[in-house]
């Protein structure tokens, strides 16, 4: 009777799993998007795919540079010095026009860069930069909140500068920023909460990696916790050392 067995297929193979019954959805953060762009990316989506397809184009016809041959990736001794197990969101510390941003978070799950207000001050910037945004963001704070504007600033992280438009909004926060897909894609990098780094092939061909500040993650989630964002939000703007002022 064994010749007549596969031994490939799961005894479970065919037992369909039980739908699960959900009593809501909770959205991701979505950027700022008026009337008429939601009705063209809606068309867009109707007429590229079949329901419940995603179909990747690239949008330019120029070629991949040479980084995106590269391979990355992780390794267990990425986790060497981490306190584990861990359960940590992605925290790291960048310059941001020159000057050196503690308590950022990386956030895979939503499409808009944020700059909290208290920060966007102490960066030396003022309310004359900001350009005006109509739309409000979605699922920001459970309810739409319209930013006080947007600005463009140079990101640096290794030898990589990536410019990135920020939504600047007044809100309590143990954070200064969020960093989205936008930067993930920009840079081509790979985020890591697990290994609590973000890796990437710098400009010279080389990886490099940037290490995530496991114990302000651990600090950012108390505040956040006990509503305590507000009061902590400015406390480290720095002006980096080793920045080079020519690039």
């Amino acid at each position: 009777m064994d010749r007549w067995i596969d031994r490939t297929k799961s005894p479970n193979a065919g037992i369909q799993p039980r739908a699960q019954v959900l009593d809501g959805v909770v959205h991701c953060i979505h950027g700022p998007m008026s009337n008429a762009q939601a009705d063209e990316l809606h068309e867009k989506l109707y007429h590229s795919s079949p329901p419940g397809v995603m179909v990747v184009h690239n949008s330019s016809k120029r070629k991949m540079d040479a980084r995106s041959t590269w391979e990355i990736k992780f390794t267990e001794q990425d986790l060497e010095g981490l306190s584990l197990p861990h359960n940590d969101a992605l925290v790291l510390s960048l310059p941001f026009q020159r000057k050196l941003v503690r308590r950022v978070l990386v956030d895979q799950g939503s499409s808009a860069e944020i700059l909290f207000y208290s920060a966007f001050k102490a960066l030396g910037l003022s309310k004359d930069q900001l350009i005006p945004v109509e739309a409000p963001l979605v699922g920001f704070t459970g309810i739409p909140v319209y930013p006080l504007g947007k600005v463009v600033l140079p990101v640096y992280a290794g030898s990589v500068k990536v410019d990135m438009e920020f939504i600047v909004v007044s809100s309590p926060s143990p954070y200064n920023a969020i960093l989205e897909r936008n930067w993930l894609h920009g840079m081509r990098a790979v985020a890591s909460t697990l290994h609590q780094c973000v890796r990437f092939i710098g400009e010279y061909g080389r990886q490099e990696t940037i290490k995530g500040d496991q114990v302000a993650s651990k600090k950012c989630f108390v505040n956040s916790v006990r509503g305590k964002g507000k009061a902590r939000e400015v406390q480290s703007i720095e002006v980096p050392e080793l920045l080079d002022e020519t690039a």
